[in-house]
């Protein structure tokens, strides 16, 4: 090689080395924000509106290491542990809190995994999940107390304590409708059937559109457009599961009792059962202190928290295990003076008038639990929920004098294979907990105040 070529050689390697060097330098250098002028720094996100940094909106993946266990239990349920942590492992399951009392004390509180993914914080025994239906039991039990106080009775006509309520004009307004009773609204008889049409409270554009109001639809709006729906079936002739029945019960109260529903529960149901977190979740858009985020099983994808303005009754309620179980323990007097009086609580446990068939088992629906009958020497209640991004149980086994509630932060049935595993493994904890013939005598209430 000659040495001008040489030299315009060297020349040219020395121009790409100083280029490429100054292009790093360029982009280790942050850029500017065009709207505060200031150089944006690296961050775990960025919004460009503020200049500021921001965290992510969900982790890269799940937490490492083992699912953190949390909260007390006595000596010899172990076995609780394992029961949960494979109900969880085998759904993709974030996080889970069970709670456990015998003969009114508490003998179990532990959360299992994770509240929220993207922050790796753990689920602790009062962590708060969204309870969907089992929101129902408050309902119920806020409407007991009305009829054991007199101004509301299990016969009464539904629509006559709804007056205020006008179907939309014009609208044909099935004549059954007048014969729906209190008793049909609580033990899901009245007549509406969401494997004919659907389930109305997934209505709510089809409502706004149809009554020409904005969403979300109030809970008065709903009443009003199904009013103009014919029902399924005759009031009081067959059980069929319905959200319906405890939207109108909310309108009930509210015109009976003359007060705010949330406010009529939290004062008469919660507060007597020495319960004061629970809430209801509706026009809301970030999580609270000390609540579990929904998510979606076996991922990391988070949910907004779940709003229903219109089924608050129905589904609407925020609550912990713990909260659950010293709810349990005071409605059937475990933990001292029963919530509803004799008669009321009988009323409850009964089972429905003919033509209502009970189960092969012998269950029947109960006025607020779709479950209830005889167990052993004693009578038995439970309810379930589900709602995108949380599954939830709740049971009394009187003869047995066990309360539990078992909270997840995902949903678990998006078909129906799943949905018999998850009622599979359900079992599998009830039967291992009604199984169980020795707990031990301590009482875990005083540690979550």
């Amino acid at each position: 090689m000659n040495r001008p070529v040489a030299l315009v050689l060297v020349a040219l390697v020395s121009c790409l080395v100083l280029t490429t060097g100054d292009a790093q330098v360029k982009r280790q250098q942050p850029p500017v924000n065009p709207f505060t002028g200031q150089a944006i720094q690296p961050s775990a996100g960025y919004n460009p509106l503020t200049g500021k940094g921001q965290p992510p909106a969900a982790a890269a993946g799940w937490p490492r290491g083992e699912p953190p266990v949390t909260g007390k239990a006595g000596a010899g349920l172990t076995a609780l542990d394992k029961a949960v942590r494979k109900i969880m492992d085998h759904h993709g399951i974030p996080g889970a809190a069970l709670a456990v009392a015998y003969k009114g004390k508490l003998v179990y509180a532990k959360g299992h995994g994770w509240a929220d993914l993207a922050t790796a914080t753990p689920v602790e025994p009062d962590t708060l999940f969204g309870l969907a239906s089992c929101s129902k039991p408050l309902t119920a039990l806020a409407t007991l107390l009305l009829v054991e106080r007199g101004k509301l009775s299990l016969d009464d006509r539904a629509f006559d304590h709804l007056k205020h309520i006008k179907a939309p004009r014009g609208a044909r307004v099935d004549a059954r409708l007048k014969t729906v009773t209190v008793r049909h609204l609580l033990n899901h008889t009245a007549g509406w059937d969401r494997g004919v049409r659907g389930d109305p409270v997934t209505w709510s554009p089809m409502i706004s559109r149809a009554l020409r109001v904005p969403q979300p639809v109030t809970n008065e709006q709903f009443i009003s457009y199904m009013m103009s729906v014919r029902l399924d079936f005759n009031p009081g002739a067959k059980h069929v599961y319905s959200n319906v029945g405890y939207m109108l019960l909310e309108a009930i109260i509210e015109k009976v009792s003359g007060e705010n529903y949330e406010t009529f529960v939290r004062d008469n149901v919660l507060k007597p059962a020495g319960v004061d977190r629970p809430f209801i979740s509706a026009n809301r858009t970030g999580y609270g202190k000390g609540e579990a985020h929904c998510h979606l099983a076996g991922s990391t994808v988070q949910l907004p928290p779940y709003n229903l303005p219109m089924a608050r009754a129905a589904a609407g309620w925020v609550a912990s295990a713990v909260d659950l179980v010293r709810l349990l323990t005071a409605l059937d007097g475990s933990r001292g003076k029963r919530l509803l009086a004799d008669k009321t609580f009988k009323e409850m446990v009964a089972a429905p008038p003919p033509p209502v068939k009970k189960g092969k088992t012998g269950t029947y629906p109960g006025l607020g639990w779709p479950l209830a009958g005889p167990s052993g020497n004693g009578y038995g209640y439970a309810h379930d929920g589900h709602w995108p991004g949380t599954r939830t149980f709740m049971k009394c086994n009187h003869a047995k004098g066990l309360n539990w509630a078992l909270l997840f932060n995902v949903s678990m049935q998006p078909d129906t294979a799943d949905l018999s595993a998850v009622k599979d493994a359900a079992r599998e904890l009830e039967e291992l907990l009604d199984g169980t013939d020795r707990f031990p005598d301590l009482d875990l209430f005083d540690t979550f105040r």
